[in-house]
């Protein structure tokens, strides 16, 4: 079940829940319950990695197709936009970068957007970020950390947190989703669901420098990296 990113699980959340709100407030199909029980089924079928209930979840899916009509109409908008790509040459990509961050300032209570540190160096400050949509980077590698503990606070819905972090500086993260995965250095990539994890990566103990990462997320990865 890990194959898929969380990304495509929140898009099809999002995808879901737009097509209940649609159900019950414009065409008052009591067919929308059935997606709310297919949507538990796949929940519990992640969280457990169990299969049975995954493939019984398909099933109350294929009766909702069959009840729903604005599932049915997105099934068919699928296929259409499915046909359209088939056809249509590919295009290139453009990557605009997002916004970074004054020197020795605090981002926080921004709605939606992208975060990056400057490429350039900085005078460091504890980092306190308030986010509903967007990616936040945050590099550490490119300032001198002070003298004790040195602090990232990142709280948003729905994105991804990466955060840099020198070789040489031990550090401790505490991360809390309600679905999402966690990449550290040298250790597997973990899957969480509705879950708090707490690791420290070298002696935070009584060292010198270390940083302290708290992340907070609805929907969404955190990844730290060591340069």
């Amino acid at each position: 079940m890990n194959k898929f990113t969380t990304d495509q699980l929140t898009t099809a959340l999002i995808i879901l829940l737009l097509i209940v709100f649609a159900e019950l407030t414009v065409f008052n199909n009591g067919g929308a319950f059935l997606l709310i029980i297919t949507g538990f089924l796949f929940y519990y079928s992640f969280k457990k990695r169990n299969k049975t209930m995954f493939w019984i979840g398909c099933f109350f899916a294929f009766l909702a197709v069959l009840n729903v009509f604005t599932l049915r109409l997105f099934v068919i908008a699928i296929l259409i936009y499915m046909l359209y790509k088939q056809y249509k040459k590919p295009q290139d990509d453009i990557v605009v970068d997002g916004e970074a961050f004054e020197k020795g300032s605090i981002h926080k209570n921004d709605l939606i957007g992208t975060t990056s540190t400057p490429l350039e160096a900085y005078k460091w400050q504890d980092v306190h970020i308030q986010r509903f949509l967007g990616d936040i980077t945050i590099d550490t590698t490119q300032t001198i950390l002070p003298v004790g503990t040195s602090v990232i606070t990142i709280r948003q819905s729905i994105g991804k947190v990466t955060v840099v972090v020198p070789y040489d500086i031990p550090f401790r993260i505490q991360y809390s989703t309600i679905l999402g995965e966690i990449k550290l250095p040298q250790t597997p990539s973990k899957r969480l669901m509705n879950e708090n994890i707490l690791v420290d990566d070298g002696e935070t103990e009584g060292a010198k420098r270390k940083l302290v990462i708290h992340v907070a997320t609805w929907l969404g990865d955190v990844e730290v990296v060591r340069q």
